[in-house]
Protein backbone atom coordinates (compact mmCIF):
# COMPACT_ATOMS: atom_id res chain seq x y z
CA UNK A 1 0.00 0.00 0.00
CA UNK A 2 2.97 2.16 1.17
CA UNK A 3 4.48 1.18 -2.82
CA UNK A 4 1.54 2.02 -4.51
CA UNK A 5 1.01 5.68 -3.04
CA UNK A 6 3.92 6.64 -3.61
CA UNK A 7 3.80 5.29 -7.42
CA UNK A 8 0.67 7.20 -7.74
CA UNK A 9 2.49 10.22 -6.47
CA UNK A 10 5.38 9.89 -8.30
CA UNK A 11 2.68 9.44 -11.51
CA UNK A 12 1.58 12.55 -10.96
CA UNK A 13 4.76 14.36 -10.74
CA UNK A 14 5.60 13.11 -14.12
CA UNK A 15 2.52 13.66 -15.94
CA UNK A 16 3.09 17.36 -14.16
CA UNK A 17 6.56 17.48 -15.45
CA UNK A 18 6.06 16.20 -18.97
CA UNK A 19 7.79 17.91 -21.97
CA UNK A 20 6.34 18.77 -25.89
CA UNK A 21 7.95 15.36 -27.37
CA UNK A 22 6.52 13.49 -23.73
CA UNK A 23 2.66 15.00 -24.81
CA UNK A 24 3.07 13.88 -28.21
CA UNK A 25 4.06 10.16 -27.46
CA UNK A 26 1.23 10.44 -24.78
CA UNK A 27 -1.47 11.61 -26.97
CA UNK A 28 -0.86 9.14 -29.13
CA UNK A 29 -0.67 6.19 -26.68
CA UNK A 30 -4.04 7.59 -25.67
CA UNK A 31 -5.47 7.79 -28.57
CA UNK A 32 -5.04 4.07 -29.99
CA UNK A 33 -5.62 2.83 -26.08
CA UNK A 34 -9.13 5.30 -26.81
CA UNK A 35 -9.72 3.17 -30.27
CA UNK A 36 -8.92 -0.26 -28.54
CA UNK A 37 -11.78 0.35 -26.00
CA UNK A 38 -14.56 1.53 -28.94
CA UNK A 39 -13.93 -1.14 -31.33
CA UNK A 40 -12.94 -4.19 -29.19
CA UNK A 41 -15.80 -5.95 -30.12
CA UNK A 42 -14.92 -5.83 -33.33
CA UNK A 43 -11.32 -6.37 -33.01
CA UNK A 44 -12.10 -9.47 -30.43
CA UNK A 45 -13.95 -10.60 -33.49
CA UNK A 46 -11.03 -10.37 -35.95
CA UNK A 47 -8.99 -11.63 -33.44
CA UNK A 48 -10.74 -15.12 -32.61
CA UNK A 49 -11.48 -15.42 -36.43
CA UNK A 50 -7.32 -15.33 -37.07
CA UNK A 51 -5.42 -16.05 -33.82
CA UNK A 52 -5.52 -19.73 -34.53
CA UNK A 53 -4.18 -19.88 -38.09
CA UNK A 54 -1.62 -16.28 -37.52
CA UNK A 55 -0.84 -17.19 -34.02
CA UNK A 56 3.15 -18.93 -34.84
CA UNK A 57 3.41 -15.65 -37.51
CA UNK A 58 2.31 -13.41 -34.76
CA UNK A 59 4.43 -14.56 -32.19
CA UNK A 60 7.69 -14.69 -34.53
CA UNK A 61 7.38 -10.83 -35.96
CA UNK A 62 6.76 -9.70 -32.42
CA UNK A 63 10.09 -11.68 -31.01
CA UNK A 64 11.81 -10.35 -34.33
CA UNK A 65 11.14 -6.49 -33.45
CA UNK A 66 11.66 -6.91 -30.13
CA UNK A 67 15.67 -8.54 -31.23
CA UNK A 68 15.61 -5.33 -33.30
CA UNK A 69 14.58 -3.19 -31.08
CA UNK A 70 17.43 -4.48 -28.33
CA UNK A 71 20.07 -4.15 -30.98
CA UNK A 72 19.03 -0.79 -31.22
CA UNK A 73 19.32 0.16 -28.06
CA UNK A 74 23.29 -1.44 -27.80
CA UNK A 75 24.36 0.07 -30.95
CA UNK A 76 23.17 3.47 -29.43
CA UNK A 77 22.96 3.68 -25.85
CA UNK A 78 25.86 1.59 -25.26
CA UNK A 79 28.39 3.71 -23.38
CA UNK A 80 30.82 3.87 -20.34
CA UNK A 81 29.19 4.71 -16.73
CA UNK A 82 30.77 5.46 -14.03
CA UNK A 83 31.57 4.12 -10.59
CA UNK A 84 31.10 0.63 -10.11
CA UNK A 85 30.30 -0.35 -13.86
CA UNK A 86 33.52 1.39 -15.02
CA UNK A 87 36.02 0.48 -12.14
CA UNK A 88 34.82 -3.21 -13.29
CA UNK A 89 34.88 -2.98 -16.79
CA UNK A 90 38.63 -0.86 -16.81
CA UNK A 91 39.83 -3.43 -14.39
CA UNK A 92 38.61 -6.10 -16.98
CA UNK A 93 40.69 -4.88 -19.94
CA UNK A 94 43.33 -4.42 -17.45
CA UNK A 95 43.81 -0.81 -17.77
CA UNK A 96 44.13 1.98 -14.35
CA UNK A 97 41.04 2.68 -12.74
CA UNK A 98 40.16 5.53 -10.91
CA UNK A 99 39.06 3.72 -7.43
CA UNK A 100 42.42 2.34 -7.24
CA UNK A 101 44.45 -1.00 -6.61
CA UNK A 102 41.91 -1.93 -3.25
CA UNK A 103 38.59 -1.67 -4.39
CA UNK A 104 38.33 -5.18 -5.07
CA UNK A 105 39.25 -6.10 -1.42
CA UNK A 106 36.71 -2.88 -0.06
CA UNK A 107 33.59 -4.53 -2.35
CA UNK A 108 34.24 -8.16 -2.99
CA UNK A 109 31.27 -9.01 -4.51
CA UNK A 110 32.59 -6.79 -8.07
CA UNK A 111 35.28 -9.11 -8.18
CA UNK A 112 33.31 -12.25 -9.65
CA UNK A 113 31.52 -9.87 -12.18
CA UNK A 114 34.91 -8.20 -13.34
CA UNK A 115 36.34 -11.86 -13.96
CA UNK A 116 33.77 -12.67 -16.29
CA UNK A 117 34.42 -9.62 -18.45
CA UNK A 118 38.21 -9.98 -18.06
CA UNK A 119 37.47 -13.63 -19.28
CA UNK A 120 35.04 -12.25 -22.37
CA UNK A 121 37.41 -9.45 -23.06
CA UNK A 122 40.35 -12.47 -23.35
CA UNK A 123 38.32 -14.68 -25.52
CA UNK A 124 37.14 -12.24 -28.51
CA UNK A 125 40.18 -10.71 -29.00
CA UNK A 126 41.51 -7.80 -26.04
CA UNK A 127 38.66 -5.35 -27.89
CA UNK A 128 38.78 -1.63 -27.34
CA UNK A 129 35.89 -0.83 -24.48
CA UNK A 130 33.83 0.32 -27.03
CA UNK A 131 33.60 -3.04 -28.53
CA UNK A 132 33.61 -4.67 -25.32
CA UNK A 133 30.93 -2.94 -24.12
CA UNK A 134 28.66 -3.97 -27.25
CA UNK A 135 29.45 -7.77 -26.72
CA UNK A 136 28.79 -7.31 -23.11
CA UNK A 137 25.49 -5.61 -23.69
CA UNK A 138 24.02 -8.00 -26.56
CA UNK A 139 25.30 -10.57 -23.77
CA UNK A 140 22.99 -9.02 -21.50
CA UNK A 141 19.99 -9.20 -23.62
CA UNK A 142 20.78 -12.50 -24.72
CA UNK A 143 20.59 -13.69 -20.93
CA UNK A 144 17.11 -11.41 -20.17
CA UNK A 145 15.42 -12.99 -23.10
CA UNK A 146 16.32 -16.60 -22.47
CA UNK A 147 15.27 -15.59 -18.83
CA UNK A 148 12.09 -14.36 -20.10
CA UNK A 149 11.57 -17.44 -21.78
CA UNK A 150 12.51 -19.43 -18.85
CA UNK A 151 9.61 -17.84 -16.70
CA UNK A 152 7.16 -18.01 -19.31
CA UNK A 153 7.87 -22.13 -19.29
CA UNK A 154 8.27 -22.76 -15.63
CA UNK A 155 5.83 -20.96 -14.54
CA UNK A 156 3.22 -22.34 -17.27
CA UNK A 157 4.63 -25.93 -16.37
CA UNK A 158 4.26 -25.62 -12.34
CA UNK A 159 1.33 -22.40 -12.14
CA UNK A 160 -0.97 -21.51 -14.80
CA UNK A 161 -0.89 -20.61 -18.59
CA UNK A 162 -2.21 -17.26 -17.56
CA UNK A 163 0.46 -16.35 -15.15
CA UNK A 164 2.84 -17.33 -17.40
CA UNK A 165 1.71 -14.93 -20.03
CA UNK A 166 1.29 -11.87 -17.31
CA UNK A 167 4.56 -12.61 -16.15
CA UNK A 168 6.07 -12.91 -19.29
CA UNK A 169 4.81 -10.11 -20.66
CA UNK A 170 5.05 -7.76 -17.79
CA UNK A 171 9.25 -8.73 -18.03
CA UNK A 172 9.20 -7.91 -21.51
CA UNK A 173 7.82 -4.63 -21.13
CA UNK A 174 9.57 -3.51 -17.74
CA UNK A 175 13.40 -4.97 -18.76
CA UNK A 176 13.19 -6.79 -21.87
CA UNK A 177 12.79 -3.38 -24.01
CA UNK A 178 13.75 -0.99 -21.68
CA UNK A 179 17.30 0.24 -21.85
CA UNK A 180 18.78 -1.66 -18.86
CA UNK A 181 20.68 -4.44 -20.62
CA UNK A 182 22.66 -1.26 -21.91
CA UNK A 183 24.12 -1.29 -18.41
CA UNK A 184 27.78 -3.93 -17.94
CA UNK A 185 26.84 -3.91 -14.78
CA UNK A 186 25.18 -6.53 -12.30
CA UNK A 187 21.34 -5.86 -12.25
CA UNK A 188 20.43 -7.13 -16.18
CA UNK A 189 22.62 -10.28 -15.09
CA UNK A 190 20.86 -10.17 -11.29
CA UNK A 191 17.49 -10.63 -13.04
CA UNK A 192 17.90 -13.28 -15.79
CA UNK A 193 19.13 -15.05 -12.33
CA UNK A 194 16.49 -14.71 -10.50
CA UNK A 195 14.39 -16.24 -12.98
CA UNK A 196 17.31 -19.41 -13.15
CA UNK A 197 17.18 -19.91 -9.36
CA UNK A 198 13.17 -20.02 -9.04
CA UNK A 199 13.37 -22.26 -12.36
CA UNK A 200 15.56 -24.90 -10.83
CA UNK A 201 13.63 -24.72 -7.60
CA UNK A 202 10.48 -25.46 -8.75
CA UNK A 203 12.26 -28.17 -10.77
CA UNK A 204 13.85 -29.55 -7.81
CA UNK A 205 10.49 -29.51 -5.77
CA UNK A 206 8.34 -31.43 -8.33
CA UNK A 207 10.89 -33.46 -10.55
CA UNK A 208 11.48 -37.11 -10.02
CA UNK A 209 13.91 -39.22 -7.80
CA UNK A 210 15.98 -39.35 -10.69
CA UNK A 211 16.58 -35.91 -11.87
CA UNK A 212 16.84 -34.25 -7.93
CA UNK A 213 19.78 -35.63 -7.53
CA UNK A 214 20.86 -33.20 -11.00
CA UNK A 215 19.09 -30.17 -9.80
CA UNK A 216 20.73 -30.26 -6.45
CA UNK A 217 23.99 -30.02 -7.94
CA UNK A 218 23.11 -26.95 -10.05
CA UNK A 219 21.20 -25.18 -7.46
CA UNK A 220 24.25 -25.90 -5.58
CA UNK A 221 26.66 -23.91 -8.23
CA UNK A 222 23.96 -21.50 -8.81
CA UNK A 223 23.57 -20.49 -4.90
CA UNK A 224 27.17 -19.82 -5.16
CA UNK A 225 26.92 -17.66 -8.58
CA UNK A 226 24.04 -15.65 -6.86
CA UNK A 227 25.53 -14.90 -3.70
CA UNK A 228 29.06 -13.48 -6.28
CA UNK A 229 27.13 -11.23 -8.11
CA UNK A 230 24.27 -10.24 -5.41
CA UNK A 231 24.63 -11.60 -1.91
CA UNK A 232 21.06 -10.36 -1.60
CA UNK A 233 19.93 -12.85 -4.27
CA UNK A 234 20.18 -16.01 -1.67
CA UNK A 235 17.35 -14.62 -0.26
CA UNK A 236 15.16 -16.75 -2.51
CA UNK A 237 17.20 -19.68 -0.83
CA UNK A 238 16.49 -18.31 2.34
CA UNK A 239 12.38 -18.14 1.47
CA UNK A 240 12.80 -21.59 0.33
CA UNK A 241 14.39 -23.07 3.74
CA UNK A 242 11.80 -21.21 5.80
CA UNK A 243 8.59 -22.54 3.03
CA UNK A 244 9.85 -25.67 3.37
CA UNK A 245 10.03 -25.86 7.21
CA UNK A 246 6.78 -27.22 8.31
CA UNK A 247 7.47 -30.13 5.95
CA UNK A 248 10.77 -31.59 6.98
CA UNK A 249 9.42 -34.63 8.98
CA UNK A 250 7.51 -35.77 6.09
CA UNK A 251 10.64 -35.31 3.31
CA UNK A 252 11.39 -38.26 2.28
CA UNK A 253 14.93 -39.63 1.97
CA UNK A 254 15.46 -38.76 -1.71
CA UNK A 255 15.06 -35.08 -0.70
CA UNK A 256 17.09 -35.41 2.03
CA UNK A 257 19.76 -36.41 0.25
CA UNK A 258 19.05 -33.13 -2.41
CA UNK A 259 19.41 -30.68 0.60
CA UNK A 260 22.51 -32.60 1.58
CA UNK A 261 23.94 -32.85 -2.45
CA UNK A 262 23.36 -28.58 -2.47
CA UNK A 263 25.09 -28.07 0.84
CA UNK A 264 28.24 -30.10 -0.47
CA UNK A 265 28.52 -28.81 -4.04
CA UNK A 266 27.94 -24.97 -2.25
CA UNK A 267 31.35 -25.67 -0.17
CA UNK A 268 32.97 -27.24 -2.86
CA UNK A 269 32.57 -24.67 -5.53
CA UNK A 270 33.02 -21.92 -2.60
CA UNK A 271 35.65 -22.67 -1.70
CA UNK A 272 36.86 -23.21 -5.05
CA UNK A 273 36.27 -19.31 -5.98
CA UNK A 274 37.88 -18.26 -2.63
CA UNK A 275 41.45 -19.99 -3.24
CA UNK A 276 41.67 -18.55 -6.63
CA UNK A 277 40.47 -15.33 -5.62
CA UNK A 278 42.80 -15.16 -2.74
CA UNK A 279 46.25 -16.56 -4.36
CA UNK A 280 45.37 -14.90 -7.83
CA UNK A 281 48.15 -12.78 -9.57
CA UNK A 282 45.38 -10.52 -11.65
CA UNK A 283 44.17 -8.52 -8.71
CA UNK A 284 45.53 -7.94 -5.05
CA UNK A 285 43.11 -9.17 -2.52
CA UNK A 286 42.74 -8.25 1.09
CA UNK A 287 39.66 -9.75 2.78
CA UNK A 288 40.70 -7.62 5.68
CA UNK A 289 39.51 -4.85 4.34
CA UNK A 290 36.40 -6.09 2.95
CA UNK A 291 32.83 -3.56 3.99
CA UNK A 292 30.93 -6.03 6.44
CA UNK A 293 27.34 -5.86 6.29
CA UNK A 294 27.05 -3.41 8.91
CA UNK A 295 29.18 -0.45 6.88
CA UNK A 296 25.77 -1.17 4.47
CA UNK A 297 23.22 -1.19 7.55
CA UNK A 298 24.54 2.13 8.97
CA UNK A 299 24.72 3.86 5.54
CA UNK A 300 20.91 2.35 5.16
CA UNK A 301 19.99 4.28 8.17
CA UNK A 302 20.96 7.87 6.72
CA UNK A 303 19.76 10.55 5.41
CA UNK A 304 17.78 8.73 2.30
CA UNK A 305 19.44 4.92 3.32
CA UNK A 306 21.60 5.03 0.44
CA UNK A 307 25.23 5.44 -0.21
CA UNK A 308 27.55 7.79 1.83
CA UNK A 309 30.54 9.11 0.64
CA UNK A 310 31.24 10.22 3.97
CA UNK A 311 30.78 7.02 5.54
CA UNK A 312 32.90 5.23 3.07
CA UNK A 313 35.91 6.85 3.61
CA UNK A 314 35.71 6.65 6.93
CA UNK A 315 35.56 3.18 7.27
CA UNK A 316 38.14 3.05 4.47
CA UNK A 317 40.84 4.83 7.17
CA UNK A 318 39.98 2.26 10.12
CA UNK A 319 42.43 -0.75 9.29
CA UNK A 320 41.19 -3.10 11.70
CA UNK A 321 38.04 -5.19 10.64
CA UNK A 322 36.68 -5.08 13.88
CA UNK A 323 37.18 -1.80 15.43
CA UNK A 324 35.46 -0.85 12.04
CA UNK A 325 32.58 -3.19 12.53
CA UNK A 326 32.18 -1.49 16.07
CA UNK A 327 32.22 1.79 14.93
CA UNK A 328 29.16 0.94 12.41
CA UNK A 329 27.22 -0.76 14.76
CA UNK A 330 27.80 2.31 16.98
CA UNK A 331 27.24 5.48 14.11
CA UNK A 332 23.70 3.06 13.27
CA UNK A 333 22.68 2.94 17.33
CA UNK A 334 23.52 6.69 17.70
CA UNK A 335 21.44 7.55 14.36
CA UNK A 336 18.59 5.35 15.67
CA UNK A 337 18.33 6.86 19.03
CA UNK A 338 18.70 9.90 17.40
CA UNK A 339 15.54 9.25 15.26
CA UNK A 340 13.78 7.58 18.01
CA UNK A 341 11.23 4.72 17.23
CA UNK A 342 8.73 6.57 15.95
CA UNK A 343 11.35 8.49 13.58
CA UNK A 344 12.62 5.50 12.24
CA UNK A 345 9.49 4.52 11.07
CA UNK A 346 8.86 8.05 9.22
CA UNK A 347 11.65 6.96 8.04
CA UNK A 348 11.44 3.53 6.96
CA UNK A 349 8.37 4.72 5.35
CA UNK A 350 9.82 7.37 2.99
CA UNK A 351 12.41 4.70 2.07
CA UNK A 352 10.46 1.89 1.05
CA UNK A 353 8.80 4.70 -1.54
CA UNK A 354 11.93 5.77 -2.44
CA UNK A 355 13.28 1.66 -3.02
CA UNK A 356 9.50 1.12 -4.69
CA UNK A 357 7.90 4.10 -6.56
CA UNK A 358 9.77 4.93 -9.92
CA UNK A 359 8.96 2.31 -12.44
CA UNK A 360 11.95 3.37 -14.52
CA UNK A 361 13.90 1.85 -11.88
CA UNK A 362 16.09 5.54 -11.62
CA UNK A 363 17.21 5.09 -15.22
CA UNK A 364 20.10 8.29 -14.59
CA UNK A 365 20.45 8.65 -11.33
CA UNK A 366 23.83 7.27 -10.72
CA UNK A 367 27.40 7.45 -12.50
CA UNK A 368 27.97 11.41 -13.19
CA UNK A 369 26.66 10.90 -15.54
CA UNK A 370 24.77 7.51 -15.59
CA UNK A 371 26.05 6.74 -19.15
CA UNK A 372 27.73 8.58 -21.91
CA UNK A 373 26.76 6.89 -25.29
CA UNK A 374 29.84 5.77 -27.91
CA UNK A 375 27.17 6.90 -30.60
CA UNK A 376 27.38 10.48 -31.84
CA UNK A 377 25.25 10.10 -34.85
CA UNK A 378 21.54 10.57 -35.95
CA UNK A 379 20.72 7.18 -35.56
CA UNK A 380 20.07 7.41 -31.80
CA UNK A 381 18.25 10.37 -31.74
CA UNK A 382 15.36 8.16 -30.65
CA UNK A 383 16.92 6.61 -28.30
CA UNK A 384 18.78 9.82 -26.87
CA UNK A 385 14.95 11.38 -26.73
CA UNK A 386 13.64 8.14 -24.80
CA UNK A 387 16.22 7.48 -22.28
CA UNK A 388 19.31 9.91 -22.19
CA UNK A 389 20.19 10.73 -20.14
CA UNK A 390 16.98 10.12 -17.79
CA UNK A 391 13.50 8.09 -19.59
CA UNK A 392 11.21 10.40 -20.82
CA UNK A 393 8.60 11.93 -18.92
CA UNK A 394 5.71 10.79 -21.01
CA UNK A 395 7.54 7.17 -21.28
CA UNK A 396 8.15 7.13 -17.16
CA UNK A 397 4.35 8.09 -16.30
CA UNK A 398 2.92 5.57 -18.97
CA UNK A 399 5.65 2.95 -16.80
CA UNK A 400 4.51 4.43 -13.80
CA UNK A 401 0.67 3.58 -15.09
CA UNK A 402 1.66 -0.42 -15.85
CA UNK A 403 4.11 -0.56 -12.21
CA UNK A 404 0.28 0.38 -10.69
CA UNK A 405 -1.50 -2.32 -12.54
CA UNK A 406 1.51 -4.74 -11.83
CA UNK A 407 0.99 -3.98 -8.09
CA UNK A 408 -2.78 -3.98 -8.03
CA UNK A 409 -2.90 -7.28 -9.30
CA UNK A 410 -0.27 -8.42 -6.88
CA UNK A 411 -2.95 -7.26 -3.72
CA UNK A 412 -5.23 -10.14 -5.47
CA UNK A 413 -2.18 -12.97 -4.92
CA UNK A 414 -2.49 -12.35 -1.12
CA UNK A 415 -4.75 -15.17 -0.19
CA UNK A 416 -3.39 -18.06 -1.94
CA UNK A 417 -1.51 -19.99 0.11
CA UNK A 418 0.07 -23.07 -2.17
CA UNK A 419 3.76 -23.79 -1.78
CA UNK A 420 5.08 -21.78 -4.85
CA UNK A 421 2.63 -18.27 -3.95
CA UNK A 422 4.04 -18.54 -0.19
CA UNK A 423 7.63 -18.96 -1.28
CA UNK A 424 7.27 -15.86 -3.26
CA UNK A 425 5.76 -13.76 -0.95
CA UNK A 426 8.33 -14.76 1.57
CA UNK A 427 11.15 -13.83 -1.13
CA UNK A 428 9.58 -10.11 -2.34
CA UNK A 429 9.31 -9.22 1.79
CA UNK A 430 12.90 -10.57 2.33
CA UNK A 431 13.85 -8.29 -0.65
CA UNK A 432 12.17 -5.45 0.75
CA UNK A 433 12.77 -5.95 4.34
CA UNK A 434 16.76 -6.44 2.69
CA UNK A 435 16.83 -3.06 1.10
CA UNK A 436 14.97 -1.07 4.32
CA UNK A 437 17.85 -2.58 6.32
CA UNK A 438 20.77 -2.08 4.43
CA UNK A 439 21.88 0.41 1.93
CA UNK A 440 18.79 1.35 -0.42
CA UNK A 441 16.91 4.81 -1.66
CA UNK A 442 17.58 4.07 -5.13
CA UNK A 443 14.55 1.49 -7.07
CA UNK A 444 17.18 0.13 -9.42
CA UNK A 445 17.72 -2.49 -6.25
CA UNK A 446 14.29 -3.84 -7.47
CA UNK A 447 15.36 -5.32 -10.82
CA UNK A 448 16.76 -8.65 -9.04
CA UNK A 449 13.77 -9.61 -7.59
CA UNK A 450 11.36 -8.25 -10.52
CA UNK A 451 10.29 -12.06 -11.75
CA UNK A 452 9.22 -12.71 -8.25
CA UNK A 453 7.08 -9.85 -8.34
CA UNK A 454 5.97 -10.48 -11.95
CA UNK A 455 5.06 -13.94 -10.63
CA UNK A 456 2.48 -13.11 -7.72
CA UNK A 457 1.13 -10.45 -9.94
CA UNK A 458 0.15 -12.98 -12.67
CA UNK A 459 -1.33 -15.02 -9.63
CA UNK A 460 -3.46 -11.73 -8.37
CA UNK A 461 -4.56 -11.23 -11.75
CA UNK A 462 -5.40 -14.76 -12.42
CA UNK A 463 -7.23 -15.17 -9.16
CA UNK A 464 -9.15 -11.81 -9.93
CA UNK A 465 -10.20 -13.27 -13.29
CA UNK A 466 -11.79 -16.17 -11.30
CA UNK A 467 -13.53 -13.59 -8.84
CA UNK A 468 -14.92 -11.84 -11.85
CA UNK A 469 -15.61 -14.83 -13.53
CA UNK A 470 -17.87 -16.70 -10.34
CA UNK A 471 -19.92 -13.04 -10.07
CA UNK A 472 -20.96 -13.12 -13.54
CA UNK A 473 -22.25 -16.68 -13.01
CA UNK A 474 -24.03 -15.40 -10.14
CA UNK A 475 -25.78 -12.88 -11.64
Amino acid sequence: IITLLGVCSELLFNIVSISRTGVIIFDVLSLLLLMMIMFRKKLYIIYKRNISAKINIIFAISLFIIGIWQLYLVLTISGFSKWDPGNIILQAMEKKQWAGEEYFSYYPNTYFLMLLEHVIWYLIGKPNIEVLTIVLNILNYLLIDSGIYTLYRVSKKYINLVVAKTAALLSIIFIGISPWGCLTYSDPLAFSLSIFSISLLLSLRFSTTNRKYMYSVLIGFLMVIDYLIKPSLVILFIAAIIVTLPLLKKLIKSERLSIIIIAMTVMASYGCYLAYRNNNSFVTFDSSKSFSMTHFADMGIKNNGGYSQEDTVRDMQILDSKERQRADIQDWVTEFNRKGLTGYQVFLIKKQILNTSDASFAWGNDGEPFIRPYCKSNFAKLSRKLFIPKYNSALKAINDILWIITLIFMLFSLCAKDWITLLLKYVVLGFALFLLLFEGGRSRYLIQFLPYVFLLSGIGFYKLQKMLDERIKLV
